[in-house]
């Protein structure tokens, strides 16, 4: 079992060009927080400044849920944003957030969690999902963490067949992941570089991270066909998120001197005949260590609306989706904690 200490996190833009010229944003975040509490503004890591129509934040490795969960639907509430859904597994969360305008759209929410820890029985590894009808659109997204590594690729592929295969729902337009017109998959991936340590980490101190990618297992994996077929990702131009000491900007120096790595990732995949045109603007990973969270975060305090926005690294989602002006005659949002999904293992 792979425990970070700092935390780590990964924002993503992406825009989706369809045959009509309405748009939706949404915004993207997968935070490994290293058992951490909440600590400094999150306001920025959730998008606001682009002032997105979809907020989906993923957690792991959470120190204490309920900090983490209050805090983001205090943040959220106060700007006029309503949660759709929250799933919770042990020590992983993914929770939706949707602008109020848009809630009449928003129907068949459903949820469901994989556990991969321990052989399938513990919740540490494995992968969250919440989905939804949004206008004529199904949409579903996931949040995973698995299997850390260098050595346990093959794992990490099964790991990820069997969230893909096993999750359904009661939906009779999208049954299974695979159905959806829209996957996004978020999380700690925990795909390393296949490489020599000492090579990788001289090569990342020249600048050179991106000569790595060849060597990225992830990427290896989807070529070869071994996982996450059909799924796309936007070029990475970062240097490798995981994994570094406490409170530095220095790689692993204990005595396990694990290999940077791009372990953090967010991926989609578009159903076929969508034909739509996929294109990631911007995204990156604001902060390297937890020493720079506070001012990361407050760097980040000037992003505005524009379409194509860098600051440190950082972007917001941006999608275009072609919207059906369909009447619902109710809609769902959530109030109840009741409601929610929780399983504690």
């Amino acid at each position: 079992m792979c425990t970070s200490l700092v935390p780590r996190l990964l924002l993503l833009l992406l825009l989706i060009t369809t045959m009509t010229s309405s748009t939706l944003t949404f915004h993207f975040l997968t935070y490994n927080t290293g058992n951490t509490r909440p600590r400094g503004s999150l306001v920025p890591l959730l998008g606001l400044a682009s002032h997105p129509d979809i907020i989906s934040a993923g957690f792991e490795e959470l120190g204490d849920t309920e900090d983490w969960e209050r805090e983001i639907d205090k943040i959220l509430r106060d700007k006029g944003y309503y949660r759709i859904k929250i799933v919770t597994m042990s020590i992983m969360q993914i929770v939706v957030y949707a602008k109020k305008q848009h809630l009449p759209f928003v129907s068949h929410i459903g949820t469901e969690y994989t556990k991969t820890g321990f052989g399938g029985t513990y919740g540490n590894k494995g992968g969250t999902t919440v989905r939804f009808r949004l206008y004529d659109k199904t949409v579903a997204i996931i949040n995973s963490h698995l299997s850390a590594h260098l050595d346990n690729t093959e794992i990490r592929d099964e790991e990820y067949w069997n969230i893909m295969s096993e999750q359904d729902f009661d939906d009779m337009k999208a049954e299974h992941l695979y159905d959806h017109d829209y996957v996004f998959w978020t999380g700690d991936l925990n795909y390393r570089i296949q490489h020599d340590n000492s090579e990788v980490r001289r090569l990342v101190s020249e600048g050179r991270h991106l000569d790595l990618l060849e060597r990225d297992q992830l990427r290896q994996e989807k070529l070869a066909g071994h996982a996450f077929i059909g799924f796309h990702e936007a070029p990475i131009t970062f240097k490798p998120t995981y994994k570094f000491d406490p409170d530095t900007d220095v790689y692993d120096t204990s005595e396990k001197n694990r290999i940077p790595a791009w372990c953090d990732r967010v991926l989609w995949r578009i159903k076929a005949e969508r034909q739509e045109i996929v294109q990631a603007l911007n995204w990156g990973a604001p902060l390297s260590d937890s020493s720079s969270l506070d001012s990361s975060l407050s760097d980040l305090s000037d992003l505005d609306a524009a379409d194509n926005v860098e600051v440190d690294g950082v972007a917001c989602s941006r999608i275009k989706l072609k919207k059906e002006k369909r009447k619902k005659k109710t809609y769902y949002i959530e109030e109840e904690e009741d409601d929610d999904v929780y399983s504690s293992f």
